[in-house]
């Protein structure tokens, strides 16, 4: 698993690479009648932010998940008993 500062890293070189992405797509915009704004990269950033945040440090620093002793991790029964 990759340490805090390798995902800081990571996240910070994302953002600037999106950053240079989007300066390059409002300047070489071909259609001149309706330019890029900025605002039209807004959902995008959003969603890079869901990923460069919880999502990339998810599973940190978490503690694993205690199973149950018939649990083996790979099956997980959904079926509901049968009546009595």
């Amino acid at each position: 698993m990759a340490s805090k500062k390798d995902c800081d890293i990571y996240a910070a070189k994302v953002a600037q690479r999106f950053d240079e992405f989007t300066k390059w797509a409002i300047e070489n915009w071909p259609n001149k009648e309706f330019p890029l704004v900025a605002s039209d990269f807004s959902e995008s950033r959003r969603e890079l932010g869901e990923i460069l945040g919880p999502k990339l440090s998810e599973g940190e620093d978490a503690a694993p998940e205690k199973q149950n002793e018939n649990d083996s991790g790979q099956y997980v029964n959904v079926n509901p008993m049968p009546w009595p």
